[in-house]
């Protein structure tokens, strides 16, 4: 991941003083009504901007969106019903799908909440959706990784010997830099403290927004099978990594469900909605199986036998020639095995599928780079470089400006890959 040019900035806009942190304290969060570290005021402006300079990359990152517009806009549907029931019905929160067969979900601050493929081709209901999404709210509505967030500023500033954050004024300018901090949460996840609070106010959203509580407990019971087997490391590097499980969090919601909603579980008023949550992701149930074979390819792609990934790929597009991924994923194979023109084809067919999928966008920039294409490289690795910065892109592209004479991108790019 590339270093921007502004994240040197960071440290100079940061240094106004040591007093920050000891003028820092801490505060009653509203929603937990815990007491917390507050290192730096964010305001709710603030908080969107980290969220979203972080979004993309983020989901990038990790395989980009999952393009299914009817399904997109379910899912959409489902989570506004229970941000609307929510501590901050007012702020725009965006639900999507990851597409990653890693079964998973994350949020960011400022409402940014994604779910990913593999993930939903689990739930049995609409209700189970809703647990995740409810639980992915509180994590926003509680600030949660805002809380991680504080820590981590905490962390660097006394670990670089600067400071400041007095004021509030830790952002503006600077929001962009500190967004890295905000990819690294996701990766991080959240304490055991954090999921409990998450699991039992996100029931309260469900209740509120008409969603039998049931489907919680339903789908930790689920979770708590899959702990227990602990044979598919999809699992163990996806949703328990991020989001610590254990049995004694499946009892606690058992409990809060059993002391706070008995009444509503077999109460036609809360719905489940077990009938139509299989017609909705019918598709991407057919889809899965060609990421099934797809994910087979990228773990022989790992054992260097690109021969046979490159048949699962190609197997893959097969089955749904509509998934770009599979087109990129033949691309990197053929790459690999020095046929340049099949791995062009495969490219941009990719891009034609999703222009807005980094890994082809770089891998094609990277091609013509290597042919000396330089006009042609350059828009791919500039939107490679809107999607994640990286110093290979920002490397090319600065040679690629200063082979066709234009100084001021070169300087541009070069600044950016030290």
């Amino acid at each position: 991941m590339l270093i921007h040019y502004w994240e040197k900035k960071l440290f100079a806009f940061l240094a106004a003083g040591l007093f920050a942190l000891a003028a820092s304290g801490c505060a009653v969060n509203p929603v937990t009504g815990r007491s917390e570290l507050r290192i730096v005021n964010v305001s709710e402006e603030q908080e969107i901007a980290l969220g979203a300079q972080a979004y993309v990359p983020a989901v990038q990152e990790q395989g980009g969106f999952y393009r299914d517009p009817d399904l997109e806009a379910y899912v959409q549907e489902v989570g506004m019903r229970l941000a609307k029931a929510s501590h901050r019905p007012a702020l725009k929160f965006r639900f999507q799908i990851l597409n990653s067969s890693v079964p998973n979900a994350f949020a960011l601050p400022g409402g940014f909440i994604v779910v990913n493929r593999g993930l939903l081709v689990v739930f049995n209901s609409e209700a189970e959706l809703a647990a995740v999404l409810a639980h992915e709210i509180v994590h926003v509505t509680a600030k949660h990784s805002l809380a991680g967030y504080q820590r981590a500023v905490a962390g660097n500033i006394l670990a670089s010997g600067v400071s400041a954050l007095a004021g509030g004024g830790i952002l503006g300018a600077g929001t962009q830099a500190l967004s890295n901090v905000t990819t690294s949460l996701i990766q991080n996840g959240f304490s055991r403290e954090q999921e409990r609070e998450a699991d039992a106010i996100g029931m309260d959203y469900m209740v509120k927004a008409g969603y039998n509580p049931q489907g919680m407990v339903n789908l930790q019971e689920f979770f708590y099978k899959e702990l227990e087997g602990g044979q598919n490391p999809m699992w163990l590097s996806g949703l328990f990594r991020t989001h610590p499980f254990s049995k004694d969090r499946f009892d606690d919601t058992r409990r809060y469900l059993a002391q706070k909603y008995a009444d509503t579980v077999n109460n036609p008023r809360y719905v489940m909605n077990t009938d139509v949550f299989p017609q909705r992701i019918a598709d991407l149930r057919k889809v899965q199986k060609a990421y099934d074979i797809s994910d087979k390819g990228d773990a022989l792609l790992q054992e260097k036998k690109y021969d046979e990934a490159l048949a699962k790929y190609q197997e893959a597009a097969r089955m749904e020639p509509r998934q770009a991924p599979f087109y990129s994923s033949a691309g990197k194979a053929h790459l690999l095995r020095k046929d340049y023109a099949a791995a062009q084809e495969q490219l941009i067919k990719a891009v034609e599928l999703d222009g807005e999928l980094f890994e082809p966008r770089l891998l094609l920039g990277a091609l013509y780079y290597s042919q000396k294409n330089y006009r042609a490289a350059i828009p791919e690795l500039e939107k490679s470089m809107n999607l994640i910065p990286t110093k290979d892109g920002a490397v090319m592209l600065s040679k690629s400006y200063e082979a066709i004479g234009d100084a001021a991108n070169a300087k541009k790019y070069a600044d950016m890959a030290k």
